[in-house]
């Protein structure tokens, strides 16, 4: 049981379970535009892992940042060094396989991924990455998250549609809804100039607009595809709306990061099976 638990742990803390979790993501548009997008899931899998590890690194090595995770990183470090290494060779590989047009596609969503990790941005002798800007840091994550899953893996390669875009808004109001949570979790941690949703509207009011996100990215869903995966998403989205309401400043050390990074599982698995 102990064993389990540590393996449990291991998959939670390394960001394992978020890099399924963002595969799960590509598949599910994948299924739904009707395009075959499992090398596009593996690779994004592969760069999440290392880009979670590179900021989480970014902040510690860099700019002398405390993580609530340094002690679980100090525990496991050459196993996680291993692991980054193999998921930047088999993200390399699926780089080289990609076409021109992909890369393009790809290409807007990794340069705000190097904004949001490394401080470029100059304000009073300090430099800043744009997560600082009051507000932006959840819809920065969103837009990145949403764009690259639809254009990158489905834009590539059938004919452009103002149903991508459409789409495109929705699933970026969803995975904002997703990421409340974390930012409630974190307002204890966060620095005051970041300026997270919670700090700028209260854990209450930033709620109220995750539901409200939700609403319209139902709406989006519908408009798009009809019936098509539209109970699989009200089930996902209602299972997301209770984690929602039950967010926290002090949350359970898997409740954020297990359950609610899980959501996007859960809607892939409900697509296939249900």
């Amino acid at each position: 049981m102990k064993f389990l638990k540590a393996l449990f742990q291991f998959y939670v803390y390394s960001n394992l379970h978020v890099s399924i979790a963002v595969a799960c993501l590509v598949m599910s548009v994948g299924f739904l535009f009707g395009v075959e997008v499992s090398h596009e899931a593996l690779l994004l899998m592969c760069a999440t892992f290392v880009s979670y590890h590179l900021i989480r690194f970014l902040n510690r090595y860099k700019y002398g940042k405390k993580h609530l995770l340094d002690v679980f990183s100090n525990q496991y470090k050459a196993l996680i060094y291993i692991m980054i290494s193999a998921a930047m060779v088999v993200g390399l590989y699926e780089l080289l396989q990609l076409e021109i047009i992909q890369f393009l596609h790809l290409f807007p969503f990794v340069i705000l991924t190097l904004l949001y990790a490394y401080s470029f941005i100059g304000k009073n002798g300090i430099r800043h990455s744009i997560r600082f800007i009051p507000g932006i840091k959840i819809f920065v994550i969103a837009f990145v998250w949403a764009g690259t899953v639809v254009f990158f893996p489905v834009t590539s390669f059938v004919p452009f549609d103002v149903n991508h875009v459409i789409y495109f808004l929705g699933l970026m109001f969803f995975v904002v809804v997703l990421t409340i949570p974390f930012d409630i979790r974190d307002l204890a941690f966060d620095e005051k100039s970041i300026r997270t949703l919670p700090m700028l509207l209260g854990v209450k009011g930033v709620k109220v607009l995750g539901v409200f996100l939700l609403l319209l990215s139902l709406l989006i869903h519908w408009y798009v595809f009809g019936n098509d995966g539209f109970y699989q998403f009200l089930i996902t989205s209602l299972v997301l709306v209770f984690l929602l309401f039950f967010a926290k400043e002090e949350q359970s050390k898997y409740y954020a990061s297990f359950w609610v990074e899980g959501i996007p599982i859960l809607y892939y698995l409900l697509l296939l099976y249900a």
